[in-house]
């Protein structure tokens, strides 16, 4: 389709553009993101980036059918179901998949994929796009609006949005989205600069400055420059002893100048850097491993933190761009794709047992159900709900006043008196 008054035509992309991506997306066995490389060596940020894109990666996500009443069934049948929730493309898993996409909209702050379609419009593949090889442009239809579109390297033509998965982190005008480290850029300096002083500091030895005074003597320059050598010879931790031994003539003296990481408050420079990068990623100091200040109680607390206020975040974007765009304007209201956020619990049992005690109580899920989610076999009657009995509804419990046996007008715990 070509847009009017213009040369641009918007078409979908064949499969030579859409493999060319893939195969132009690595220089030889190294991914072409250089520009993230720094910052990744931090391990906070590292971790930060692990931590986030992991919660959504090992999620499962499924794709259900929605009656009228608004009730969920799984669509096994849909060709959408495959696709997301296992192979989005030849090459991805769909862990694999949604990592990469995470990790590119924390870096870059935009994750793209390409979804491809077949001869009904419906998605067969999710092409992931390096962020660097998408820009956005503008073009006017014949009303005289401003559109957008997506240009991709390697596309003849321009991508329409209904075409593009575009996950974005936080954004200004909810068209492009900045990266944290962007944000984050002066902390990263600053962590960086103390990186790099650290390493510095224990390559030579902790010891890296001092004075070597010879007493009752002028030395020429190349007699400072042999005691130099030698001492250097001695004591580098590169090219020669580092700690070692040198032996000192009579007339000599050495006096270190260098001062200890506690009178820099390195340590505690270092503590505070950490601190400061999570805050950027909201991302509790504990999640990344600094557990100077956690107990058991904290820990349980800052994991139900980081999952309200960090990863629901982020499931919710990711759902919410794939609904819109993945299904056709027809199915739209009987299809819909979410994330299995109880594969979180798996690998705490007790709170896994408690979920699925509170479903089985109040009628919510069969026997079968449930072990069916904890790969067990299906058992004899067990494709039936169980109720309590001690528990009715409020239209019955206002027909019957439960009295005592003695007649004292006293009602009984277990019921519900509704005058």
């Amino acid at each position: 389709m070509k847009i009017p008054f213009t040369n641009i035509e918007i078409r979908k992309a064949t499969k030579q553009e859409t493999s060319r991506v893939t195969a132009w997306s690595s220089n030889g066995s190294r991914p072409i993101f250089t520009s993230r490389s720094k910052p990744m060596l931090l391990s906070t940020v590292y971790r930060c980036v692990d931590l986030i894109s992991d919660s959504v990666a090992v999620l499962p996500l499924k794709t259900y059918h929605l009656d009228k009443e608004g009730f969920k069934s799984e669509a096994k049948e849909h060709p959408a179901y495959y696709l997301l929730d296992m192979e989005p493309n030849e090459d991805m898993t769909r862990y694999v998949f949604f990592k990469t996409l995470m990790a590119s909209v924390l870096l870059t702050g935009n994750g793209y994929a390409y979804i491809e379609r077949d001869g009904k419009m419906n998605a067969v593949q999710l092409i992931y796009l390096p962020s660097n090889q998408v820009a956005i442009t503008w073009v006017t239809d014949p009303n005289g609006i401003m559109r957008k579109r997506y240009q991709v390297t390697g596309f003849k033509e321009l991508v329409e949005p209904r075409d593009m998965i575009h996950v974005l982190n936080f954004s200004y005008d909810g068209i492009i989205g900045v990266s944290t480290l962007e944000h984050a850029r002066q902390s990263l300096g600053i962590a960086t600069s103390t990186e790099e002083h650290a390493e510095g500091f224990f390559k030579s030895g902790a010891s890296v400055a001092g004075i070597l005074t010879v007493e009752g003597a002028r030395l020429d320059k190349d007699k400072k420059d042999q005691i130099y050598r030698t001492w250097e010879e001695r004591t580098n931790p590169i090219t020669g002893h580092p700690n070692g031994i040198a032996v000192l003539e009579g007339n000599m003296k050495y006096q270190p100048i260098s001062i200890s990481p506690k009178d820099s408050q390195f340590i505690e420079s270092r503590q505070f850097n950490v601190v400061d990068l999570c805050r950027f990623f909201s991302v509790s100091p504990v999640k990344a491993f600094d557990l100077s200040k956690s107990s058991y109680s904290t820990v349980e607390a800052t994991q139900l933190q980081y999952l309200t206020d960090t990863a629901l975040a982020v499931i919710t974007k990711i759902e919410l761009e794939i609904n819109r765009k993945i299904f056709l304007p027809s199915e739209r209201g009987k299809f819909i794709s979410e994330f299995d956020t109880s594969a979180i619990l798996r690998t705490d049992k007790s709170a896994q047992a408690a979920y699925w005690k509170d479903m089985a109580n109040v009628g919510a899920a069969t026997p079968n159900e449930i072990r069916r989610e904890n790969n067990l076999p299906r058992i004899e009657n067990g494709d039936k709900a169980f109720v309590q009995v001690n528990v009715q509804t409020v239209d019955n419990a206002v027909k019957e006043k439960v009295v005592d046996a003695q007649n004292n007008q006293k009602v009984s715990d277990n019921s519900v008196v509704i005058d």
